[in-house]
């Protein structure tokens, strides 16, 4: 009888077997293809992490140019600037020069030689 039992229970437990390999080898095959996917996902980040980062950094190159530009700009009106205010001094100096070379007369109010250089 055991005999009868174990001829007609050995196609179950062959199937049953062979049910529980090709299931060991899905899960295998899913954690592997699980991986896959998950490498690819790091990849991908990674490349649109540098992507980014590169982006980033030429525009703040960009940014710099342009703040070094307004710099150098600043500075060359800054130096104008200053050239017009020395001309302007000097000029004041000369004119405070050439009034006090003028005599001053008995004379009240100003002579054509002042109005002179009022003019200017």
């Amino acid at each position: 009888m055991t005999a009868l039992l174990s001829k007609a229970a050995a196609p179950f437990i062959i199937a049953g077997l062979l049910f529980a390999a090709g299931a060991g080898l899905a899960a295998f095959a899913a954690s592997k293809v699980s991986g896959m996917i998950e490498e690819a996902r790091t990849e991908a980040s990674a490349e649109r992490d540098s992507h980014w980062v590169a982006e980033i950094e030429r525009a703040n190159a960009s940014a710099n140019r342009k703040i070094a530009d307004q710099a150098r700009e600043a500075l060359r009106v800054e130096a104008a600037a200053n050239e017009r205010i020395r001309a302007a001094e000097h000029e004041l100096a000369e004119q405070e020069k050439k009034n006090a070379a003028l005599p001053d007369g008995d004379r009240g109010g100003l002579d054509r030689d002042r109005v002179r250089l009022l003019a200017r």
